[in-house]
């Protein structure tokens, strides 16, 4: 399997970021499923992170067991994560369940929207809108933005692994490793259209020299990370806390200058 990173640096020079960090070098945290069975905190070792420190936060979902049940509740994870800066991206889950109209107010971006900085394209979609599959105006937003790609590497985000159902390796772990198994419900791993419309475009991509890099974060549960790096070179990531287990890790990417995205599991207490 091919690798994007040596694992020991990696770390050792994201974990040393701050104001003496280069220009050309950005770090990004990924963090999802930071709930716990309430909704008034997160997890607690959450409140250890110094957010302050990342160039982006990219949250991968469920937030709170009802995340948008009370202005409470959507205040308290704002005062955390910052939800209307530009460089805080949401990819919803099951328990972040609103109304595009509540989440727009709430973030200043739509529930699929692209940013691009740092010569990456980072793009948030909402596999909770069709049951895990991305159709209509959500499918004509991903294929204009894919279309119309400039930069060398594509971050993709959702909270659903959907790349997982119907793969021929990948299928058969979904319950090994994704916190809802397979089904036909809101917070199932539904069958979906990823390989038969999204994937080949995907591929379009790689053809072209762009890294494609997609994450969902609909783990924790059974595990806290996952990686798959297929024969075409797209790395399908996956990551998730959950508060009754210990040894929960995050995702950390890094990106300097015109190299590829490189990411690197890191232990969360180590932060």
């Amino acid at each position: 399997m091919i690798k994007f990173f040596t694992l020991v640096l990696v770390v050792s020079s994201i974990l040393s970021c701050g104001e003496s960090t280069p220009v050309a070098q950005r770090t990004y945290i990924y963090i999802s499923h930071p709930r716990i069975n309430a909704n008034d905190v997160m997890y607690e070792k959450v409140y250890d992170i110094d957010f302050s420190r990342y160039d982006m936060r990219l949250i991968g979902g469920d937030l709170a067991q009802n995340t948008f049940k009370n202005r409470e509740a959507v205040a308290h994870r704002d005062s955390i994560f910052n939800f209307k800066s530009p460089t805080t991206l949401w990819s919803v889950g099951n328990h972040d369940k609103t109304s595009s109209t509540m989440f727009y107010k709430t973030t200043l971006k739509n529930k699929y929207h692209a940013y691009q900085r740092d010569d990456v394209t980072f793009i948030t979609l909402d596999s909770q809108d069709s049951l895990s599959s991305i159709v209509g105006k959500q499918k004509e937003f991903l294929f204009n933005v894919l279309d119309t790609v400039t930069t060398s590497s594509v971050l993709i985000m959702t909270h659903k692994l959907i790349f997982m159902n119907g793969h021929e390796v990948l299928d058969s772990q979904i319950s090994k490793v994704c916190n809802a198994n397979k089904g036909h419900c809101y917070y199932c791993h539904n069958p979906n259209n990823f390989y038969d419309e999204i994937y080949p475009r995907l591929i379009e991509l790689r053809e072209r020299g762009v890294q494609v890099v997609w994450v969902g974060g609909d783990l924790g549960y059974k595990t806290s990370e996952f990686e798959y790096v297929d024969i075409n070179g797209v790395v399908f990531l996956g990551n998730g806390l959950w508060f009754k287990k210990d040894g929960n890790k995050v995702l950390l990417f890094s990106k300097k200058n015109k190299a590829p995205l490189s990411y690197a599991f890191v232990h969360l207490d180590s932060l």
